[in-house]
């Protein structure tokens, strides 16, 4: 049997048929390629672009964020933002060097039970809520703050807050000075009027006391002379409280400190006779002159003096130094100002003490009339200076006087 063969010229056509479509798609196949590449690649440049834009917008961001942080940081208050948790999620230094560690527990010790269960309770319809405060810093001493609680919208459904402290020590220690300054406007009119009904007749005890003790003698002449010694140093007293009841009568004069220094200590010659107490004196180059009455300035600086040789009953060496201070705030107001520090190493001043300290009358000092340290200060009020002290037991007492420099007072007066 004979098999008949295929048709040549058909197998030839169908091949090249196929070829021709596969011809054909490759050449489309490669065109959608090309596409694609071309889509790779605008998709590849949209990407880049993306990305430079996120990158932007993470730069602006991040600087935005050092922006607000370093605004925080430079805050003269003290700034904790809280989670609705009530825990710390920031807090600027401000606040670290005016209260120490911040952690949950000082946050609730600050806000107290009742605020922090209304606040976890989601109850804050009162806020912003404002208290004044007294905390306690990392040296342990404690410090009058103005405190601020408030809400920080965040866009989540848990609020977030802010607590503000605010240190009021300087305004606190202003309030202290100014009812001192109308406490003292009071008791000085009272004295000056106690002082001259007691003056008359004390003169009179004095004038009898010093004839019964020249025609006396005995026993009768000992007692009035004891009479006669008591009379007169209540006579000083008397003296000294008219002297301070009286407003000082400033006489406005240019002073160089040196020369104010040398005057000080050529007033001081006496005190220090004994051996057993010395002063030491150190004054800044070149220091800018003050303003002032050099009499009165030099009276308040030896009472100061006295003050200190006084603290040291044993002896020691009291030190007298004068400094620029270039911005020092006077009175609430920046000034140059120059600085004047009468510092001993005496028995200290107790801190019960320490703010009546310039309150005339008061003493510690069996002996003490109370006039003199308040004395300094009417003076040193009275040339719009600064008068303060530091003070611990049994490490001494540190007075420092702040004195506007001359220049600074010419618009002043």
């Amino acid at each position: 049997m004979v098999t008949p063969m295929a048709n040549p010229a058909g197998n030839v056509e169908s091949l090249n048929s196929l070829i021709g479509w596969f011809n054909h798609n490759s050449v489309e196949l490669i065109d959608e390629y090309r596409r694609l590449e071309e889509r790779l690649d605008y998709l590849k440049n949209q990407l880049e672009v993306k990305n430079r834009e996120l990158e932007k917008s993470l730069q602006a961001r991040e600087q935005a964020r050092a922006y607000l942080l370093s605004v925080l940081e430079s805050l003269k208050g003290g700034v904790a933002v809280l989670d609705h948790e009530l825990h710390p999620t920031f807090v600027n230094r401000r606040l670290t060097e005016l209260a120490g560690k911040v952690n949950d527990q000082r946050i609730r010790q600050w806000l107290g039970d009742k605020l922090v269960a209304s606040l976890q309770g989601g109850d804050n319809c009162f806020l912003p809520f404002e208290c004044e405060k007294v905390v306690q810093g990392p040296d342990g001493a404690m410090v009058p703050v103005h405190f601020s609680v408030a809400e920080v919208a965040t866009g989540d459904p848990a609020s977030h807050y802010v607590l503000v402290f605010q240190d009021v020590t300087t305004l606190k220690r202003m309030e202290a000075e100014a009812a001192r300054t109308r406490r003292l406007a009071s008791l000085g009119m009272m004295a000056s009027e106690l002082a001259h009904q007691v003056k008359n007749p004390l003169g009179g005890i004095e004038l009898c006391a010093s004839l019964l003790k020249e025609k006396s003698a005995g026993d009768s002449q000992r007692l009035a002379g004891e009479i006669l010694g008591a009379t007169r140093r209540l006579s000083t007293t008397v003296s000294k409280l008219l002297a301070f009841a009286a407003e000082p009568a400033i006489a406005s004069d240019v002073l160089s400190v040196a020369t104010l220094m040398k005057d000080v200590l050529q007033e001081c010659v006496a005190l220090f006779d004994d051996p057993a107490w010395s002063i030491v004196v150190a004054i800044e180059r070149d220091l800018p002159p003050v303003w002032g009455d050099r009499g009165l300035l030099v009276q308040a600086l030896v009472n100061l003096i006295v003050n200190a040789k006084e603290a040291m009953p044993n002896g020691g060496r009291v030190c007298l130094k004068a400094r620029l201070s270039p911005f020092s705030t006077l009175n609430g107001q920046i000034h140059k100002a120059v600085e004047i520090k009468v510092r001993d190493h005496g028995v200290g001043i107790a801190a019960e003490d320490r703010e009546h300290i310039f309150d005339p009358f008061f003493s510690t000092k069996s002996q003490g009339t109370g006039l003199g340290l308040a004395f300094a200060h009417k003076i040193i009020s009275a040339h719009r200076g600064s008068i303060e002290i530091t003070s611990a037991p049994q490490t001494g007492s540190e007075f420092t006087i702040g004195l506007a420099a001359a220049e600074e007072m010419v618009g002043a007066c």
